[in-house]
């Protein structure tokens, strides 16, 4: 019914526009050449034209009730498993403890020590995975002064704690590093060096991290600089990784897509943005530039409200 009121209402737009025009013309004892085949030709276009943008129009609105139903599917789903996966760990865990607390063998203590380590690090992903998916939701984040030099620390560490071979250099300037950002920072950075290490073929991986402040007093830049010693990434695909669909850098195609894809959103709400250098001699560098924050004069901020950092 959409369809056919657009394309009445082009009808008679149209068709009244010229009869008005005929009209005026004859009033003014003008003259005018075959008024019937000109107004039923323009009359047909404009009838077509409107039944297009009726189409047009419900197209668009049906697509957006099925992104809006799978949208929700998609939260209920979540919702279930987070919920299921959380009950099953609280089991697991609460067994580990018994056979920690009772056993007297020290290597079935040592096994159930990791398996609660191992439980307690799957309940932190799924309550991560839930913080993700709610900022990757929200177009106005509640951003604050993050200290980048405590989470450049914590997520180094842990790169050098789960890759044997890696090497992590930190370079950090002298005093405060704060920047405009959210809790989920620490993921943020945390994907770039993973994916730093990952994509490197190197047998001794070498991962060089570092950070400059610039700008004027006020108006401070933070630069991020995450370099590494791999294969590097070719030029006509330094954006595309950042894309959703970006899977697989290289020939094995590995890696989700989904890593650098949500480091670039969030750079974006976080008013910042995020590059991609070669190295030399070889290898990659990826620049995440910040806003410097303050925290004695910041309490939290919307994303609306941050100064957008140059690139």
């Amino acid at each position: 019914w959409r369809v056919v009121l657009f394309g009445v209402a082009g009808l008679l737009l149209v068709g009244g526009g010229l009869y008005t025009t005929i009209i005026v013309r004859l009033a003014e004892a003008r003259a005018v050449g075959e008024p019937q085949y000109v107004l039923g030709v323009m009359s047909g276009l404009g009838a077509a034209g409107g039944a297009a943008l009726g189409s047009l129009s419900v197209r668009s609105e049906r697509d957006a009730r099925q992104a809006e139903r799978a949208r929700d599917n998609f939260e209920l789903l979540n919702s279930i498993i987070r919920h299921d996966v959380l009950n099953s760990m609280m089991i697991v865990q609460s067994r580990a403890e018994f056979i920690e607390e009772q056993a007297e063998d020290d290597r079935v203590r040592e096994f159930a020590a990791t398996v609660l380590t191992q439980t307690s690090g799957v309940v932190d992903q799924v309550e991560r995975t839930r913080a993700i998916l709610q900022a990757l939701r929200t177009n106005r984040p509640r951003l604050e002064a993050t200290d980048l030099r405590a989470t450049l620390e914590r997520e180094v560490e842990a790169a050098r704690e789960t890759y044997d071979r890696v090497v992590v250099d930190l370079d950090l300037p002298e005093g405060p590093l704060h920047v405009r950002a959210d809790d989920l920072l620490g993921d943020v950075v945390g994907n770039v060096v993973s994916n730093a290490v990952e994509h490197n073929d190197d047998a001794e991986p070498h991962v060089e991290v570092s950070a400059t402040v610039e700008g004027p007093g006020g108006d401070e830049v933070v630069e991020l600089r995450i370099a590494d010693d791999g294969p590097g990434i070719d030029d006509e695909l330094k954006d595309a990784v950042f894309r959703r669909d970006g899977t697989g850098l290289h020939e094995d195609s590995t890696g989700s897509g989904f890593g650098l894809f949500f480091v670039d959103t969030m750079m974006g709400k976080y008013g910042g943005t995020v590059r991609v250098e070669d190295d030399e001699p070889r290898g990659s560098v990826f620049v995440l530039r910040f806003a410097a924050a303050d925290p004695a004069a910041e309490s939290g901020q919307s994303v609306a409200d941050a100064v957008e950092v140059p690139a």
